[in-house]
């Protein structure tokens, strides 16, 4: 009777653990359509071709927390004329994208969503309180959602915009993270660039802080994006030798006592030529897919494409 009590208990104890497997998986998974969209699989793919990814290029797309909007960058080729664009889902379907309406005559981009999606910041040129003229490297502002779509730009009074910030991501619990640079001149702004991060205090980003050396020892590292949970952060490693452009996307997992993984690349699990430029990573607010965009060093044309985030699982120091 007691050797029959243990063999139950393991098989209890098996099947338990199958299903906890089974289910984690079904979450992670993508079913039906997704963003008006067939969704993807573990391929990377095209995202909303004549849609959101045009001839023209396009990238640093961020996803709003219902799942009802995308806000990116788009600008012309072999161009300096970012701009942010958007595309929502009506009935079903996205519909063709258009300027965002807070958009200002100068260089902008890389939006990003509060949790509640109730406001979204975005890195800016325009002149900032007090001046007239252009900023000359661009600060954070954001937009809250109204009645009638988005407030007027409101420039965001936080020690984030000393660190000449771009491409933002934020956490669930509202912590953002950014690249940033102690550079003096654009043209060796990512040979002194590092991912920061601040944490929301009172509504606001009183302090900013530097991430380890596990993740901000890669050479040119930038582009930072943060999982919705903080588990993990995508971030771009690039390096310029014979005047070509190398490197990729790695990645960085939160340990339990908040220290940080090694970062390394992602290019065996999204399967991509060495020679391929891959770069600005961005998870949607549920964690099921990530957004990266391709870029191509000859035209400076860049293409969004989607990809299943289970691809994560395979990276994960307890695969």
């Amino acid at each position: 009777m007691k050797q029959e009590s243990i063999f139950i208990g393991i098989v209890i104890l098996l099947i338990s653990v199958f299903s906890s497997c089974t289910r984690k998986s079904d979450t992670s998974a993508v079913k039906g359509t997704y963003l008006g969209q067939e969704p993807p699989g573990m391929t990377l793919t095209v995202f909303a071709p004549g849609i959101v990814t045009t001839e023209k290029s396009e990238n640093a797309l961020n996803v709003s927390p219902d799942l009802q909007e995308v806000y990116f960058i788009r600008k012309s080729l072999q161009e300096a004329d970012n701009r942010i664009w958007t595309s929502r889902l009506e009935d079903g379907k996205l519909t063709i994208s258009e300027l965002a309406p807070f958009t200002y005559d100068c260089l902008e981009g890389y939006p990003c969503f509060t949790p509640d999606g109730e406001r979204l910041y975005y890195i800016s040129r325009r002149p900032v309180p007090g001046q007239d003229t252009m900023d000359d490297w661009g600060q954070v502002w954001f937009v809250d959602k109204t009645e009638d779509g988005w407030s007027d730009p409101t420039w965001l009074d936080s020690p984030v915009n000393d660190c000449k910030p771009h491409f933002l991501s934020m956490e669930k619990n509202g912590t953002l993270y950014f690249g940033g640079s102690t550079a003096s001149t654009s043209e060796n702004y990512f040979d002194e660039s590092g991912i920061y991060y601040a944490e929301l205090k009172d509504g606001e980003y009183p302090e900013v802080k530097r991430l380890p050396d596990e993740i901000n020892d890669l050479p040119g590292v930038s582009h930072p994006a943060i999982a919705p949970d903080g588990s993990y952060i995508m971030v771009d490693s690039f390096s310029r030798e014979n005047d070509r452009i190398t490197g990729g996307v790695h990645i960085s997992f939160k340990k339990p006592d908040g220290s940080w993984t090694k970062a390394e690349s992602m290019k065996e699990v999204i399967n991509v030529p060495e020679s391929e430029i891959w770069c600005s990573v961005h998870a949607t607010p549920d964690g099921k897919v990530i957004f990266f965009e391709k870029w191509t060093q000859e035209t400076s044309q860049g293409n969004l494409y989607w990809i299943d985030a289970r691809i994560i699982e395979r990276l994960r120091p307890d695969a």
